[in-house]
């Protein structure tokens, strides 16, 4: 810039060259020469460099963004087990395996790992910031015995192990005033949990459950082709058919609930819906099938298959509900997604970890 308008000085004095010494051009070039700069030409030059720095200012604030980074596979690590749920916890992951262990895994060293008793073998995770619950299948007399176990997130001592009617129970959630789960997998039904009691406040019978996502003030379940609101009292808000149903996989995590609605993975058809006020405002294609959902302040992050044993993680705006990157994370169905940092995890049902960086 300081160039340009050096340059423009220099045309102007040289054009003043050729017009008579007490000319109108001459006098006018005589203060932009740099031999003569007085203070009303350096308030007008500072003038112009005001001008133009508003100019490139203003430019930038209409000119559209540059597009985000695309996510890059980072490194893959072998984690064995069946892992069935994964959430973050102090910073580390707390992986769910249905071979019966709960798992915490330092992001900085994947080698480095702990197990936590459940007393029982580990199904759904969720974390409200304090404490983690985590739903647990224990065989007692050959019989199968259900519980609702809450740690200390900072301690990861156990707290309470709360005994549930449903034999096999899954689907956490935390939010709406309570802790909510399927009440019973086989029969249906919806259960809310008091965090402080441990008592149940809230029962919906008889209520197909294939997946539970919580917000501050609304519940969402899905079943089959249609998705449910509800409010923390436990009574329909909206209810919304036509959605794409899951694959038969109960414990994948396919809601996504925010304050203002709720983003549906179609596993079947590939789709990712965006349902608000009670219906789909927005589809996304996202593959042949999808898998799983998570998402951290303003990005959602799908898993797709865009062929046989071929699966990718996929990038979501929330605001602009468009797709923004896409990575491919191998050929093992992936089972949860944990965004921790700048990396996104991708914990597959065949036990591999594997690190995607956001770019």
């Amino acid at each position: 810039m300081s160039d340009y308008i050096t340059g423009l000085r220099r045309d102007l004095v040289e054009a003043a060259a050729h017009q008579q010494q007490h000319s109108p051009a001459r006098r006018l070039a005589r203060p932009l020469h740099p031999r003569s700069w007085r203070p009303m030409a350096l308030l007008g030059a500072g003038a112009a460099v005001a001008g133009l720095l508003l100019l490139v200012v203003t430019l930038r604030a209409v000119s559209p963004p540059p597009p985000p980074a695309s996510p890059k596979l980072v490194a893959t690590y072998q984690l064995g087990g069946q892992p069935r749920d994964a959430t973050t916890i102090g910073g580390a992951l707390l992986i769910a395996d249905s071979g019966g262990n709960l798992v915490e895994v330092s992001p900085s060293d994947p080698r480095h790992r702990q197990q936590l008793d459940v007393g029982g073998t580990p199904n759904s995770i969720a974390v409200d910031g304090t404490s983690a619950w985590v739903t647990s299948v224990a065989s007692l007399r050959d019989l199968n015995h259900s519980y609702l176990v809450q740690l200390d997130t900072r301690t990861r001592r156990r707290l309470a192990r709360v005994p549930l009617l449903d034999r096999y129970a899954s689907h956490v959630a935390v939010g709406a005033g309570g802790v909510w789960m399927a009440a019973d997998l086989h029969a249906g039904g919806l259960a809310r949990f008091d965090p402080r009691t441990h008592r149940r406040t809230a029962y919906v019978p008889r209520v197909a459950v294939e997946g539970v996502a919580a917000a501050d003030r609304s519940v969402w379940t899905r079943a089959h082709a249609t998705v449910t609101q509800w409010d923390a009292a436990g009574r329909v808000v909206n209810r919304v058919r036509g959605v794409s149903p899951t694959l038969g996989d109960e414990s994948q995590r396919t809601l996504l609930a925010d304050a203002d609605g709720a983003w549906v993975v179609g596993q079947s058809d590939g789709l990712l819906y965006r349902i608000e006020s009670g219906r789909v405002i927005r589809r996304l294609e996202l593959g042949h099938t999808a898998g799983v959902i998570a998402g951290r302040g303003s990005t959602v992050w799908v898993t797709a298959s865009p062929g046989v044993d071929r699966y990718e993680l996929v990038r979501v705006d929330a605001h602009e509900r468009e797709v923004t990157g896409r990575v491919g994370v191998g050929r093992f169905a992936p089972q949860a997604i944990v965004p921790i940092g700048n990396d996104v995890w991708v914990v597959t049902n065949a036990g591999t970890l594997m690190r995607v960086s956001t770019g």
